[in-house]
C-alpha cells in the first residue's frame, strides 16, 4: 500500500494538465502525501494492537489517523491553487480560481477541525457507535458544506466570469 501511494504521489506531477497549480500547492502535495502514509502505520498499528491485545483498541489507530490525515491535508487546502488532481474538484472551483480559493479556505478550516473531533473521540471511552456517527457527521460536513459553497460562490461571481455566461 505504501509504495503504492509512493508510486502515485511522484508520478501525479506528470498527469497534472494544471502545473502552475500544482508548482504553487506543493505543500498539499506532499502533506497530502504524507498523511496517506499516517493512516497506512495507523492500520498497521491496529493490527499489530489486536495481534499483541494491547489495552488501546485497533480502531482507535485508525480513527485517529484518519483524523491526523483530515488536519494535515485541511491545513494544506487553503493555501492550494486549481489543479485537477488534488483538492475539491467541483465544476465551479474549476472553473474559477477565486472560487476555488475561498472554498479551500473554508473547506481546510472545516478539516482541521474534523480531524481534531476525529483524533479526540479516537482515544475517548465512548461508544463505538457513537464514534461512528460522530465520524460519519464530520466527514460530511467537510465535504458537503464546501461543495454548497462552491456553488453559492460561482452563482454570485459576474456573469462574465462563467463558462458560457
Amino acid at each position: 500500500m505504501v509504495a503504492g501511494i509512493s508510486l502515485l504521489f511522484h508520478f501525479l506531477p506528470a498527469l497534472e494538465p494544471r502545473r502552475q497549480g500544482l508548482e504553487r500547492s506543493q505543500g498539499l502535495h506532499l502533506w497530502s502525501w504524507a498523511a496517506l502514509l499516517i493512516v497506512g502505520v495507523a492500520v498497521e498499528l491496529a493490527v499489530i494492537s489486536v495481534a499483541l491485545q494491547w489495552p488501546v483498541h485497533g480502531t482507535s489507530f485508525i480513527i485517529g489517523g484518519i483524523g491526523l490525515m483530515f488536519a494535515m491535508i485541511g491545513n494544506q487546502l487553503g493555501k492550494s491553487r486549481s489543479m485537477y488532481l488534488i483538492g475539491i474538484r467541483t465544476p465551479w472551483t474549476l472553473a474559477s480560481e477565486e472560487v476555488w480559493i475561498k472554498t479551500h479556505r473554508l473547506a481546510g478550516k472545516l478539516m482541521v477541525a474534523s480531524g481534531m473531533l476525529m483524533l479526540v473521540a479516537a482515544f475517548l471511552p465512548l461508544p463505538s457507535g457513537l464514534v461512528a456517527t460522530l465520524m460519519l457527521g464530520v466527514i460530511a460536513a467537510a465535504v458537503v458544506i464546501p461543495g454548497g459553497y462552491s456553488f453559492l460562490l460561482w452563482r454570485s461571481e459576474p456573469r462574465g466570469n462563467q463558462p458560457g455566461g
